[in-house]
């Protein structure tokens, strides 16, 4: 696993780093399941770790937290804030080591949980809220520092106007944040990022069917010397999963959308069946040589499917260019 520096932090990160996101919760395995897959993740060379505050009601964070409890220096620990969780996910988070086994039990899928036991996300990007998350992520991660704080999808025009500004100044002066930046849904909310001076990395969608950033952040990312975070490398599973296992309809909605979309991934095929690589292996090809990403982040549930992904991480092959799919 090669290094790489993450822009102007100077720190230096693993080129894979692990997406956190579905590490816990009360539709997964046990928690045991998830500390060998961290252990799994770190033994590989993995050493960049990105999480956040919502993911699995705060469990994604105190299972980081556990698992590098002796070995907290050796690791990059990047984590959100500026969601916040409806009442009915704090209660499911005080009460999941009894759900677990009655969601089992059941066999209750997340998606088919009805909105209302769900309840709706919102967003908060206050000063005072800012400053009481990174608190409650801390204690959750069993640290006293995070290498870095991300805002989690504000919105284009809350990063416009840099209120949060004033308060990551101010958690960096105390030592509770090393460095700061923002995860954006939108290129427009990443443009605005990159106009302030503060920012150090960018977190953005990337992928072979994704090419929204490539034309008008990446190349700003370098100029500027921000770290790129590549995150949904294989496009939310379109890109490792078979042609009769994949419902386009959950990615877009219109049948002429759907169809653009398959006639898109039939040419990602072709070109991996061309170099005889595996779609996964084009797939982290691509993010890993795309101008300004530092670390692409991959998800796995086990240390099975973390183990398959790094299998087909290429080594020597020749870049995969924007024109060449």
């Amino acid at each position: 696993m090669q290094l790489r520096t993450l822009g102007k932090t100077g720190l230096l990160v693993s080129e894979l780093g692990l997406g956190c996101a579905r590490i816990g919760g009360i539709f997964q395995q046990d928690s045991a399941d998830f500390s060998r897959l961290i252990a799994s993740a770190r033994d590989a060379g993995i050493n960049f770790f990105d999480t956040a505050d919502i993911y699995s009601q705060g469990e994604s964070e105190a299972l980081l937290g556990r698992s590098f409890r002796g070995s907290r220096r050796d690791v990059v620990i990047a984590s959100k804030a500026g969601y916040c969780l409806p009442a009915q996910r704090k209660l499911i988070a005080r009460i999941k080591p009894l759900a677990r086994p009655v969601i089992r039990l059941l066999g209750l899928k997340r998606e088919k949980l009805p909105a209302a036991v769900r309840g709706t996300v919102t967003q908060d990007f206050s000063p005072a809220y800012l400053v009481a998350a990174v608190d409650a992520s801390l204690r959750r991660l069993q640290t006293d520092y995070l290498d870095l704080l991300q805002l989690h999808s504000p919105p284009a025009d809350v990063v416009a106007r840099g209120d949060w500004l004033l308060a990551l100044d101010g958690l960096k002066q105390k030592g509770k944040i090393r460095h700061y930046g923002v995860s954006v849904d939108t290129v427009e909310a990443g443009l605005a990022a990159l106009e302030h001076a503060g920012v150090e990395t960018l977190q953005f969608r990337l992928s072979l069917i994704d090419r929204e950033p490539v034309p008008e952040i990446l190349p700003k990312l370098v100029a500027k010397n921000v770290g790129g975070i590549a995150r949904e490398c294989f496009a939310g599973g379109q890109l490792v999963k078979s042609e009769a296992e994949l419902d386009l309809s959950r990615f877009v909605n219109s049948p002429e959308e759907q169809q653009a979309r398959a006639l898109a991934l039939a040419s990602c095929r072709a070109q991996a069946a061309e170099r005889g690589v595996s779609l996964v292996s084009l797939a982290l090809d691509y993010a890993l040589n795309a101008q300004g990403v530092s670390v692409a982040l991959i998800g796995a549930r086990t240390p099975a499917q973390l183990a398959g992904i790094l299998a087909a991480k290429p080594q020597d092959a020749a870049p995969v260019t924007l024109a060449s799919v």
